[in-house]
């Protein structure tokens, strides 16, 4: 598996049952997650970026919302901590595939993201679990499960 620490973002596809994609690689010209997030809707769903006006976005939620509708599970990489933004319904095989991510590197702070939808003009997720000590990455994941059961169905 790739090294996490070399790319921007992660998402695990909710095409071809669950590729992981790395992207936006860290020695590339890269500044910020909105630039990677542009970019990789631009490669890999190039006419909804089009249709959305991708470049004229200037919030990464603006971007993350579309990548989630779509079923996609997207971590964001930063250095000491990461953001995982996950859709209404995931299938089997993508958990399978967070799990074997986040067992592949380091604990650190991961703040998930649940559910992102548009509210008062803005995107939002329905609901947040933060990062709580002592917890390994899995663990997380383990306790964010236990509470959302029901997100184990396959993508439609």
């Amino acid at each position: 598996m790739e090294n996490i620490n070399d790319y921007w973002i992660v998402v695990i596809s909710s095409e071809e049952d669950g590729l992981i994609r790395f992207f936006g690689k860290r020695d590339e010209d890269y500044r910020f997650h909105l630039q990677v997030l542009k970019d990789y809707l631009y490669t890999y769903y190039n006419d909804l970026a089009n249709q959305i006006g991708a470049d004229d976005l200037k919030d990464n939620n603006d971007l993350l919302i579309y990548l989630t509708t779509l079923g996609n599970i997207v971590y964001q990489h930063s250095p000491g901590y990461g953001l995982l933004f996950l859709p209404k319904e995931v299938s089997e095989k993508q958990i399978k595939l967070l799990y074997d991510l986040f067992g592949s590197f380091e604990t650190m702070p991961i703040h998930i993201d649940y559910h992102l939808v548009r509210k008062y003009g803005k995107v939002v997720p329905q609901e947040i679990m933060d990062y709580q000590d002592g917890l390994e990455n899995t663990e997380i994941l383990d306790k964010f499960f236990k509470t959302k059961p029901y997100i184990k169905k396959k993508v439609k």
